[in-house]
């Protein structure tokens, strides 16, 4: 691998391992404060989305700097933002309403993160099937959040099991990126 790549990978890694963290934290307290205390609840739900397009600019700034996996990345960005707007004008007073807006995002950003990972399986030569599998599964996560959550048989608090799923597989991403590095400093010192 080439000291960019290298670097490009490195930050990758650092990144699903920081998002494994957040995500089960994120997810002890949804689901730990849903039933008692809603409004905590809703504005982690509120949060959720913005951590995702933060996490999506340090994605692009420091490894999907060209090509369509940028392009892809910039579109979750926006759809985020949008996610998190419509999340916050209707948590409070609908829940119903921001479930659903939750699964669009969720559909959305897994059929872009699935794209991602098809695309950076190719540039990096795989590391990325863990990936791929979780963009499948948010996007079906997020057509069940539309239509029970529409359906008032999903809630805020179901999410925190979304958001443990992603968790599990951030670090399998992270664990086989760190593989692939480890693989790349030993050939690189033979």
């Amino acid at each position: 691998m080439e000291t960019i790549l290298i670097d490009s990978t490195r930050s990758l890694r650092n990144l699903y391992f920081v998002r494994t963290a957040f995500q089960v934290v994120w997810a002890a307290g949804v689901i730990s404060t849903a039933a008692h205390q809603p409004q905590v609840a809703a504005v982690l739900f509120l949060l959720y989305p913005l951590w995702d397009v933060a996490c999506t600019i340090y994605d692009l700034n420091t490894f999907s700097k060209t090509g369509s996996s940028r392009t892809s990345q910039m579109i979750n960005a926006v759809l985020g933002v949008l996610a998190a707007i419509g999340i916050g004008l209707t948590v409070f007073q609908n829940p119903i309403y921001a479930v659903a807006i939750f699964g669009v995002w969720a559909f959305g950003a897994g059929v872009l993160q699935l794209v991602v990972g098809l695309i950076r399986r190719k540039e990096m030569g795989g590391g990325q099937w863990s990936m791929i599998l979780s963009g499948a599964q948010s996007a079906l996560a997020g057509t069940f959040f539309i239509i029970l959550g529409l359906q008032d048989k999903k809630h805020v608090g179901d999410v925190g099991g979304y958001a443990i799923f992603g968790a599990f597989y951030f670090l399998i991403g992270a664990i086989l990126l760190s593989r692939k590095l480890s693989k790349s400093a030993a050939v690189a010192t033979s």
